[in-house]
């Protein structure tokens, strides 16, 4: 039965109640040896089960139920006019039963056609009082039997009604959560309600982004020419059905297109489109905003019905719900592929864009460039004038480099200040050189952000597909070497990839992996380097120098691990051990042996970021330890006054408000203008060796040497000269006004128990030799 419809499942039931109804009469039958009514109950039964049969094993249920009908009529009246009026009462079930089996009509003429006929044939035999009830009783069963049919089939063709909208409405859906197109979406609805309804024409016009205009959504059975002339008209009070429901945000009834005033304009080309009425929808979403607007037409002057509102209603929410989710994913899309900041493609979308476009490249056998981007300096704009002028600078340099590409490349931010660039079907490396010069050039315009002009400049490595790899990640990692290569190599500049920087890189790997162990393994020592007063020989100062022992590699250089450090963000640990180390030393060097004695720290510009934390917090330190501010002097690079102004400022005040003394190390080196010694307060400048050491044969080295002493004198600066090798050298400082020296003439670098016994030489007033070694 599972596997039969509603209709089939009556027209049996009805039939095997029927054969049930008839066995007790065979029964009796039998028993009173009646043959003539066993005779008719076998005919009856016989013929009932070859219908029951039909039923079963086809799917020509209306036949088989109006064949039932009739033969149980038939039947009916053959037994009534052979056995007499007590088979009359039979009509009954049989006038029931036929309005669930037959169409209303068919069935009401039929019993009528019964109910004559067999009054026909008894009317004799019933008595004047009972006749004439009996004739009600058949008329009124056939009239109420007929009101109930007429009424379940009204709410048969209800729920009929109420069963396509909610196909129609979960069919819809679908089609959401499982996330389709919207264009799709609302093709499907109004395929579906069409199909339904085979008199409506439907549209589904959607507000554009300015909200002031309707395009089209879905209309695939309006005229071309239609469509076309209302796309993008302007919504207002009295534009037409669809412009006035989306204005207004209310429903719009015109059941005559040809009168209607809203269609004064439209009334030729509704005409030519053969369109009668229209009923418009707003579609509203839970915010009370017009999303668009749902439209349906009628061929001719059209009215609509309670049930006409409930399925316009009912598609307008399925069209808001649709749309909204449209936007949704729209909106998921978009902060999964874009950066939200500057709305460039972020890594993910890169990916995806740079695997079709490698894949163009293999198949054309074309050249791609791959170029990493990287903003110099741009830490020290948030770290001066906040975040916000951080992003507006990340923003304009977006613009900037969209505005230097062709429209085929592709431009991406990977995150913080750098933008990956893939440059399309370049010929040459002199293709890539031509863009990467412009963008050069581009970026290092000044920005003007808040009122302020900011200058920055860029840093680009460029990787070739194929010459330099052949795959994404190794394109990427290729370019991203090369632009840190052009970072050491100064900035502002391109740079491209070579052999070399991957062995470079290994080797960088390698060393940031040894340090991390170095660290944990305290494989480092401190060695002191005498500071000399060239006046009197007396050692007071002296600079502290980490050394990297490595059980395998043996003695590292620090100038080649402290930048690497500094890169992979290790070296404020380091630092934070070599402060522990000398602190230390240094309290008990001047307690036991030299109370004025002065040991200067290396510091790094990292330190310095994040207000100096790491600094500010060495002093406090000292306080805590109770150890003397003029034991321990910073040593800073000039080019951290050029690159943090702002920032250092007000680190390097608050350390000498504590008394501890800055000296700027490599003095020369930077290019450190000199107003900057105006602008700080320093106390100490060390005269870069490359400078000392070449005084005996360049006299431009000697008389900047001389200048520089002077000019520190007059600021009060003292200065120290370092890498003094000869006496010659000696003698021009000494003369020249030096203060201080440092060098393998006075004295190499000593671990800690060589430097103590040397201030206790010292302090015991053995006169040192001019060279003060051991």
């Amino acid at each position: 039965m599972k596997s039969h419809s509603i209709d089939d499942k009556i027209s049996l039931t009805v039939t095997a109640m029927a054969i049930l109804a008839l066995l007790p009469a065979l029964i009796s039958s039998i028993r009173t040896h009646d043959n003539v009514g066993i005779i008719i109950d076998l005919i009856a039964i016989l013929g009932i089960a070859i219908i029951f049969s039909g039923a079963w094993y086809t799917s020509k249920t209306k036949f088989f139920s109006g064949l039932l009908i009739v033969f149980i009529q038939l039947t009916a009246l053959t037994a009534i006019y052979t056995k007499g009026e007590s088979l009359i009462f039979w009509l009954f079930p049989i006038i029931i039963a036929s309005f669930y089996l037959l169409p209303t009509v068919t069935a009401s003429l039929l019993n009528g056609l019964l109910i004559i006929i067999a009054l026909f044939i008894t009317y004799q035999q019933f008595d004047s009082f009972t006749l004439p009830r009996l004739i009600g009783s058949l008329i009124l069963t056939n009239i109420f039997s007929l009101a109930f049919s007429m009424f379940m089939e009204s709410k048969n063709r209800q729920l009929s009604e109420k069963d396509k909208v909610s196909q129609l409405r979960n069919g819809t859906l679908e089609l959401i959560a499982s996330s389709s197109k919207l264009s799709t979406i609302l093709h499907s609805v109004i395929h579906n309600v069409e199909h339904t309804y085979p008199e409506a024409i439907c549209s589904i016009l959607l507000l554009d982004k300015s909200g002031k205009h309707l395009v089209l959504g879905a209309a695939p059975s309006l005229p071309n020419f239609y469509n076309e002339a209302v796309e993008g008209i302007t919504i207002g009070y009295g534009i037409g059905s669809c412009g006035t429901a989306a204005f207004t945000k209310k429903r719009v009834i015109v059941s005559d297109i040809s009168t209607h005033p809203y269609w004064a304009n439209w009334a030729e080309l509704a005409k030519k489109a053969q369109l009668g009425a229209c009923w418009s929808e707003p579609i509203i979403n839970d915010k009370g905003e017009a999303l668009g607007v749902f439209a349906i037409y009628h061929r001719k002057i059209s009215t609509p019905k309670d049930i006409d509102f409930s399925l316009i209603e009912q598609v307008s929410n399925l069209v808001c719900i649709a749309i909204e989710r449209d936007k949704v994913d729209n909106i998921i899309w978009q902060q999964a592929n874009f950066d939200n900041l500057t709305q460039l493609p972020n890594r993910n979308l890169l990916l995806e864009h740079l695997a079709t476009a490698l894949d163009n490249a293999k198949r054309e056998k074309k050249q791609l460039a791959i170029a990493m981007l990287d903003l110099d300096n741009f830490k020290d704009v948030n770290d001066s004038l906040g975040h916000s002028a951080g992003d507006a600078l990340l923003i304009e340099s977006a613009k900037r480099i969209k505005n230097c590409l062709r429209s085929n490349d592709i431009v991406a931010r990977l995150g913080g200040d750098e933008f990956i660039v893939v440059l399309v079907g370049t010929a040459t490396a002199i293709d890539v050189d031509k863009v990467g010069q412009k963008l050069l050039s581009t970026l290092s315009q000044p920005y003007i952000i808040d009122g302020k002009s900011i200058h920055c400049t860029a840093s680009i490595g460029a990787a070739l597909y194929p010459d330099d790899a052949m795959s994404i990640d190794a394109l990427l990692t290729n370019a991203d070497q090369a632009m840190y290569s052009a970072k050491m190599r100064g900035r502002n500049n391109i740079n491209y990839f070579t052999e070399n920087m991957r062995t470079e890189l290994l080797k960088r790997m390698e060393i940031i992996q040894d340090l991390r162990i170095a660290i944990t393994q305290q494989q480092f020592h401190m060695v002191y380097q005498p500071i000399v007063n060239l006046k009197n020989h007396n050692i007071a100062k002296a600079e502290a120098l980490i050394r990297w022992q490595h059980p395998e590699k043996g003695l590292i250089p620090p100038a080649d691990f402290i930048p690497i450090a500094e890169e992979a963000g290790l070296i404020t640990e380091i630092s934070e051990w070599i402060f522990n180390q000398v602190s230390r030393q240094v309290k008990h060097w001047r307690l036991t042996y030299c109370q004025d004695l002065m040991i200067s720290i290396n510091t790094s510009p990292v330190q310095y970021r994040n207000q100096g934390k790491q600094i500010i917090a060495w002093t406090e330190s000292l306080k805590a330890r109770n150890i003397s501010p003029q034991a321990i002097a910073f040593e800073i690079t000039e080019n951290l006054l050029m690159e943090n102004k702002t920032e250092v400022v007000n680190v390097l005040d608050k350390v000498r408000q504590q008394g501890i003394a800055v000296s700027i190390d490599d003095f020369g080196t930077g290019y450190c203008s000199f107003s900057y010694l105006k602008n700080y307060a320093i106390d100490y400048l060390k005269i870069d060796k490359s400078f000392v050491q070449n005084m005996s044969t360049n006299n431009n080295d000697a008389a900047l040497c001389e200048a520089i002493i002077v000019m520190a004198s007059k600021l009060n600066i003292d200065v120290i000269a370092e890498g003094i090798e000869t006496e010659q050298q000696q003698e021009f400082l000494t003369e020249a006004g030096c203060l201080f020296g440092q060098g393998y003439l006075l004295s190499k670098p000593l671990t800690k128990d060589d430097f103590e016994q040397l201030i206790i030489k010292q302090n015991n007033k053995i006169k040192p030799e001019s060279k003060l070694t051991t």
